[in-house]
């Protein structure tokens, strides 16, 4: 079975999730699961259907300790993770499951550094985890994941890597552990894939970040 899976935590990001669920499921009938820490959840979950929770009780600033295990969370044999400032925009987002055949893992590519690398807390936790460019460096608010022996290693190595960098962002670890990993069996995709964007625009099936706007209903000081 194939399904979506979200970290929601604290009452701001239920709101969002909430939000952002309902209007990606004019698109898709997908199972979805949300892993969260909030029990008296907001009344937008009412607009939705076929939510399946997982209440974990922990802070919300531990939020990515989580996410960057939550292999250990899905009931999906193949799941695609989306951060819940992301919607699904269009049709299709299942035939993306079709990367994953065969495979451990799936991540959009933000870049490559292979002269330089331009952010500290990149540089911090390369040293830290003994990482050396070139690098290749992924989003971390899209993650697609098989349940297999060596992706259950992967969020296993990446949870213990973002702990040990001791950054808050979860992206120089993705980045670090993948890269320690050559026998991963990854699916790397970019913009002609079509599935996923950072920037705002029509055509890729989810759109991340998709308005300011939005971002005001739910945090007006910015």
């Amino acid at each position: 079975m194939n399904g979506l899976l979200y970290v929601a935590f604290g009452e701001k990001f239920d709101q969002m999730a909430a939000k952002t669920i309902a209007y990606s499921q004019r698109f898709t009938d997908l199972p979805i699961t949300v892993l969260t820490n909030i029990t008296n959840r907001c009344a937008g979950w009412a607009k939705t259907r076929n939510i399946n929770f997982v209440e974990i009780n922990d802070v919300t600033g531990n939020n990515r300790n989580y996410k960057t295990s939550m292999i250990n969370y899905s009931p999906y044999d193949k799941t695609i993770y989306m951060d819940v400032d992301s919607v699904i925009q269009q049709a299709g987002i299942e035939q993306a499951f079709d990367k994953l055949n065969g495979n451990d893992l799936m991540l959009n590519i933000y870049g490559q550094w292979v002269g330089r690398v331009p952010l500290s807390y990149y540089r911090d936790a390369m040293k830290i985890l003994g990482v050396s460019i070139p690098i290749i460096i992924y989003y971390g608010a899209f993650v697609g994941f098989s349940k297999t022996d060596m992706a259950k290693k992967f969020f296993l190595e990446w949870n213990k890597n973002w702990k040990k960098s001791g950054i808050a962002r979860e992206m120089p670890a993705l980045a670090c552990t993948v890269k320690k990993m050559p026998d991963l069996k990854l699916v790397r995709i970019g913009n002609k894939a079509g599935i996923f964007t950072w920037r705002i625009q029509k055509g890729f099936c989810i759109q991340h970040e998709y308005g300011a706007k939005f971002w005001k209903m739910f945090f007006p000081k910015g």
